[in-house]
Formats: structure tokens, sequence, C-alpha cells
């Protein structure tokens, strides 16, 4: 179950397959990033955390990882959408 990210980090207990789609959408939002010129930070720190199975995000990175999904559901496999949907549901749940 998803905990709030209000005053502490949120546990955002993702399956496996979600875990793939959050490292597919970090690894596009580096490689925007860099194609642009700009600093890829946060992502290199939160793709490794998840390559690590550590799902516990502060505010700041769930509102990273909200633009990172919404930009990569624009390219994304169409297997990825299902997914990507319900990472976004757990982040907003997180948040409240």
């Amino acid at each position: 179950m998803t905990t709030s990210a209000q005053d502490r980090p949120a546990a955002l207990d993702l399956s496996r397959e979600e875990s793939w789609v959050v490292h597919a959408a970090l690894l596009e939002a580096i490689e925007r990033a860099v194609d642009a010129d700009e600093d890829p930070k946060p992502a290199p720190g939160l793709l490794a955390r998840v390559e690590t199975g550590d799902e516990d995000f502060d505010s700041a990175e769930l509102d990273y990882l909200v633009d990172a999904l919404r930009a990569y559901r624009g390219t994304a496999p169409t297997r990825d959408q299902h997914y990507i949907s319900h990472i976004l549901d757990h982040i907003e749940a997180a948040q409240v």
C-alpha cells in the first residue's frame, strides 16, 4: 500500500512491470536532458534506486516521476500505458 508523502517518504510498492516502466521513463528523461544539453538530475539517482528496489520517494522526487511518466506516456509502447496510469494513481494517492 502506498503511504502519504506529505511529511515523509512514500513507498510506492511497485510491481516488477511497474518498476520496468519507471526505469524506462527515467532513461528517457535522462536522454531528453542530455540531448538538450541539460543536467539530467535527479533522474540518474532515482534510476539507480529503482534498479536496487528502493521505492521510497520524497515529494519532489514524486513530482519528478510524474513529469517523467507523463512525458514517457507519449512514446511508450502500448503495453506500458496501463502501468503508467497505475503508477500515476499510486503517486497521486501518496501525495494526498
